[in-house]
């Protein structure tokens, strides 16, 4: 019950309609793109949500356009917006960093907003610091009642489209029309193209032995029955491989292509879950042309905003639920850094506090990190006496669960400051574990 009532106020926030009723005009990209104007926010889909036409031409007015900024999550290409020739033209506002935006960064083209992922749909949504001036959204074709589904990214897109003063869409055949709350009227859109191109991919990637080791820990800690978010990347893809001897597995978060043979086996059926028994909550999709056709009016799928995805109460009310991610270090008294790199952010906060929050909160529920025992071809321990200066917390101590690495798995919850020490040196390298062993001595 009370999942349902967060359930109905979310819903009926969202869906309330504007009172007056968008024009939803068919023009050519260059003329949807027209509708931008020099100053705005516009908001872009994440991850294989890519609307790759429409960003193309706003590329080819960034002459007109300038300055815009352009606003979103994870994007899986090169951030072309980030080239030195749109210097000053087009900037780049984002709660998830990357690498790639070194040289914008350092010329100010790009602001790094530290927020958790379940802030996103108030910071940058009417209202927020961040609101929007225009949200472009990537859709599946209108039914014949008119809905056009968002297809593989909902998470904070859709709620932002709902509430925005300008809304493009670019309507796409190869866009699988999913299903659950992911869909806007066309009276909510002021104008659309039709562009067809294959939607930004997301491949499987490579899985080493420390990868499987750490899997097999990792698959330990998950009961039959449990109710499961993990991440993209090696490491979520070897746990997927490690679960195929489960029961009654259930998804909860982000669909990715290694849940499908889960999936197909029966193993991934979401029967056992608190919150819409039968089918997965998801907020994106990110995979390859197999997973998105598969996804396709597929019942099994209910897509949710962040609102519902990412709500630590929501997550909370899940019973035997169990949050899987990853880390660039995690000291001796269990903060974990998963942002930056020698006081550089690389990445964002993401979901990880949503998660490992909710997990906390949950009947059952546990939260794992996980990751390799050492960086940089083995030269530095990944378990670390205490965070260097600059490095950024993404999950505080007092709230951190379990720690896996290919050397065994610490179980901080309860712990006191030594106790976690003893846990987390347990699971170092042992190249590395005799220092951190002295350092505690010493502490």
């Amino acid at each position: 019950p009370r999942v349902s009532r967060i359930v109905r106020v979310v819903r009926a926030r969202l869906y309330y309609p504007r009172l007056m009723s968008r024009p939803f005009e068919k023009v050519a990209l260059a003329d949807a793109v027209g509708h931008l104007r020099p100053g705005m926010k516009v908001l872009l889909p994440a991850g294989c949500g890519d609307p790759v036409a429409l960003l193309a031409e706003i590329l080819r007015q960034a002459d007109r356009l300038a300055p815009l900024t352009l606003m979103g999550g994870l994007r899986l290409d090169d951030y072309p917006f980030a080239a030195p020739e749109y210097a000053g033209k087009l900037r780049f506002a984002t709660w998830h960093h990357s690498p790639k935006l070194a040289q914008a960064q350092a010329r100010g083209d790009v602001d790094f907003v530290p927020i958790r992922y379940f802030d996103t749909v108030s910071v940058f949504a009417e209202g927020g610091a961040w609101a929007p001036d225009a949200v472009i959204v990537h859709c599946a074709p209108p039914d014949r009642a008119g809905y056009l589904s968002l297809g593989v990214s909902i998470s904070y897109s859709l709620g932002a489209a709902r509430r925005a003063p300008l809304v493009i869409a670019q309507v796409n055949p190869r866009m699988p029309r999913t299903l659950g709350n992911a869909f806007l009227h066309r009276s909510q859109i002021d104008c659309w193209a039709e562009a067809e191109h294959p939607l930004a991919e997301y491949p499987p990637t490579a899985v080493g032995d420390v990868e499987r080791r750490i899997a097999g820990r990792v698959a330990d800690l998950i009961p039959d029955g449990s109710t499961v978010q993990v991440g993209v990347g090696s490491i979520p893809q070897a746990v997927m491989e490690a679960l195929a001897g489960k029961r009654d597995l259930g998804v909860h978060s982000l669909l990715v292509d290694h849940m499908l043979p889960l999936i197909e086996s029966g193993v991934i059926n979401n029967s056992r879950k608190r919150l819409h028994p039968g089918r997965m909550d998801v907020g994106e999709i990110m995979g390859t042309e197999r997973l998105f056709r598969w996804a396709h009016d597929n019942p099994m799928v209910n897509m949710e905003p962040s609102d519902i995805v990412h709500d630590p109460q929501v997550v909370g009310t899940l019973g035997d639920f169990v949050s899987v991610n990853s880390a660039i270090e995690v000291d001796l008294l269990g903060q974990v850094n998963a942002e930056s790199v020698e006081g550089r952010q690389v990445t964002g906060i993401g979901g990880q506090f949503d998660f490992v929050l909710g997990a906390r909160q949950a009947a059952g529920g546990r939260s794992v990190i996980a990751l390799p025992s050492t960086g940089r071809q083995g030269k530095v321990s990944r378990i670390v006496a205490r965070l260097p200066a600059g490095a950024r917390v993404t999950t505080p101590r007092f709230i951190a669960d379990y720690v896996v690495t290919e050397w065994g798995t610490a179980s901080l919850r309860g712990k006191s400051d030594a106790g976690r020490a003893r846990e987390l040196c347990r699971v170092a390298h042992p190249a590395f574990r005799e220092s951190l062993e002295r350092e505690v001595a010493t502490s």
